[in-house]
């Protein structure tokens, strides 16, 4: 993250776009930390927070869309080949693959606030050929709600974020595990949700 940190002080908004399409596509970046550090930066007033967020809106999106025409263009097999280098493993491949299958493309949108799986929504869409109009407005949704939730977090939190930044890093694998608990237990409050509606459905048919 200090290298990741450098390269953002040294080639300023540029950083910040090349930096977020790089840890979109797969390069191990904390993606929310980098976001909640640009929010800080905004408020020692190093960058200006509006410029901040639009350069992040626009990371997101290219990268995002690099990934979906990469999973186009390279296929499954590159994937599975070269996604385990880059921490993408088989076995994250599948689950997410599995999720777009079940719940189709609002796992798109979802996957924005899921370490790991926004990571290969985009591959996996562009394999699927899920159509890129829908991908691409999903996408610029994900990206309006993700990117300035994390920059203003961190330009309210200020000067405290250096110090949750180091629980955050050293507890990388905790929180992660948290994230994915959380949304196990949406998507099985959305499946009970959806049973209990079709059950109720067939019983007034049934009346």
């Amino acid at each position: 993250m200090d290298m990741v940190k450098e390269f953002i002080i040294q080639y300023g908004y540029f950083g910040v776009f090349f930096t977020l399409v790089a840890g979109i596509l797969g390069i191990p970046i904390p993606d929310e930390v980098l976001l909640i550090s640009l929010g800080y930066l905004s408020y020692i007033e190093y960058f200006h927070i509006i410029p901040t967020i639009i350069v992040a809106l626009i990371g997101s999106f290219v990268g995002m869309s690099l990934s979906y025409f990469l999973g186009i263009k390279l296929g499954a097999p590159f994937l599975e080949k070269y996604g385990p280098k880059f921490y993408l493993s088989i076995k994250r491949q599948n689950h997410v693959s599995q999720l777009l299958q079940k719940h189709g493309k609002w796992i798109v949108l979802l996957g924005f606030f899921i370490p790991g799986v926004r990571h290969l929504t985009g591959y996996l869409s562009g394999i699927s050929r899920l159509h890129y109009s829908t991908y691409a407005i999903l996408t610029a949704v994900g990206s309006l709600l993700w990117a300035p939730l994390f920059i203003f977090s961190g330009y309210a939190l200020g000067i405290r974020w250096l110090d949750i930044r180091e629980s955050v890093l050293s507890h990388k694998m905790l929180y992660m595990s948290v994230f994915f608990s959380l949304f196990i237990l949406l998507i099985v409050t959305y499946i009970t949700y959806k049973h209990y509606s079709a059950n109720k459905g067939r019983e007034k048919l049934k009346g």
